[in-house]
């Protein structure tokens, strides 16, 4: 496992701060050499550096998501033209789970005993580090064989889908070849006492429709139900927890009160839209774009309380959910508004012969995550950029954003069950 050990291959992209620069590979002389001296063909290795590169700039902002793409992309390509023989517009399922057992067991010469940055400075210039591996050992046990957990494993997968989902989008690829990749292929090693179905704290498509319409039944037919109606719309539309709608403190004498200021209007490209400015966990300030049809539901409450404007306007100090006495209702409020529209949806399931799903309703009466989980899974079926809604959703990565919100490979393998015929 010595790094000493000679790697065939070599460290194909920067930082994600110098990832910009890397375009013209001008102050790069060793990558330069490297690439040139392949037998998978310059100008064929050349296109394949460069789509991934524009590839991997894109999420340069968000460095967690961007240091896992790379770590996965400098691997497989390297496998790619080193053991596979082959560019990136031959990829095929053969490649793929060929290179997902390849992961399982790579050779001592592909894992070094501690993590390397892929480059260092000398002279003005960009070298390759001699000690950069794909792979590192992470066990403090220096004769430990090389394992690669399941986690790995699935964040490998990760990565590798949104990269072949944008070849195929740019024409470099006509299938992305993950979809016809066994999944035994993919696993580390089998554990009995796993359930390889993890729950996904979610609405289904039907449960939100019927919650949504009977809302608006029930505010239209009671005002007293309007407020409900907006807190459940905006707290999935937003992908907002809980405690992001009510006061929190951020310092000793400071409270920070959600108000309708926090709603702004901007012009992005000659085109206006709306967002909204989340004070969130961690005390961390995020924005999150408004849906156009969010905002007939922020009209609508707005004229409930009776406020001047249809929409927001810049300054506006009033909260968002106004109390009873002028200031701002408070998280177990929230909550409580939360459980009461669950029980009523239940009420009206039971009243239509749903009794079944009434029951799954109110079991889950306390669970306010199951909005914003619901909100964003959605979000990303239906064509999202996973990047940018980890970012509205607060998350250091997009990597954790599709394990924890999505699972479309469980949703698919149980529709295609659902269709077996006995």
């Amino acid at each position: 496992m010595s790094s000493k050990t000679r790697f065939p291959g070599f460290p194909l992209f920067d930082t994600a701060e110098l990832v910009h620069e890397q375009a013209e590979l001008s102050t790069y002389p060793d990558l330069q050499a490297a690439l040139a001296a392949l037998d998978a063909g310059l100008e064929s290795v050349q296109h394949d550096y460069e789509i991934t590169q524009r590839f991997l700039t894109r999420y340069s902002d968000v460095s967690g998501t961007y240091n896992r793409f790379r770590s996965e992309l400098q691997r497989f390509l390297n496998y790619t033209w080193l053991i596979a023989k082959r560019h990136l517009s031959q990829i095929d399922p053969d490649v793929v789970s060929s290179y997902f057992n390849f992961l399982k067991t790579p050779p001592a010469s592909w894992v070094s005993s501690g993590i390397y940055p892929a480059f260092t400075d000398k002279d003005g210039l960009r070298r390759s580090n001699p000690a950069w591996r794909p792979m590192a050992q992470r066990s403090k046990e220096l004769e430990a064989p090389y394992s690669v957990s399941q986690a790995s494993l699935n964040a490998s997968r990760t990565a590798l889908q949104t990269f072949f989902k944008y070849l195929v989008s740019r024409d470099h690829l006509q299938r992305n070849p993950l979809l016809d990749v066994r999944k035994r292929d993919r696993n580390a090693k089998p554990n009995l006492n796993t359930d390889q179905d993890a729950a996904v704290r979610r609405l289904t498509d039907w449960q939100w429709s019927f919650l949504l319409e009977s809302l608006t039944d029930l505010a239209s037919a009671n005002p007293k139900f309007e407020r409900h109606l907006f807190v459940i719309v905006t707290m999935k539309s937003l992908f907002l927890r809980v405690s992001e709608l009510a006061p929190r403190p951020v310092d000793r004498n400071q409270m920070r009160t959600p108000s309708f200021g926090d709603f702004r209007r901007t012009i992005v490209d000659g085109e206006p839209y709306w967002i909204y400015s989340v004070f969130g966990k961690g005390d961390k300030t995020r924005q999150v774009t408004l849906p156009d049809a969010y905002l007939d539901y922020l009209k609508r409450w707005r004229a409930h309380l009776g406020l001047p404007s249809p929409l927001p306007v810049p300054g506006e100090s009033i909260p968002i959910l106004p109390s009873s006495k002028g200031d701002a209702i408070g998280k177990r409020q929230v909550q409580r508004i939360y459980e009461q529209a669950m029980v009523a949806t239940a009420d009206r399931m039971d009243k239509q012969g749903y009794t079944d799903e009434a029951k799954q309703l109110r079991a889950i009466r306390s669970e306010t995550h199951y909005l914003r989980h619901t909100g964003a899974s959605q979000a990303i079926e239906a064509g999202g950029d996973i990047r940018h809604i980890s970012e509205e959703l607060g998350h250091a990565n997009a990597t954790f954003t599709e394990s924890v919100y999505v699972n479309s490979e469980q949703a698919r393998r149980r529709t295609e069950g659902r269709r077996r015929l006995v």
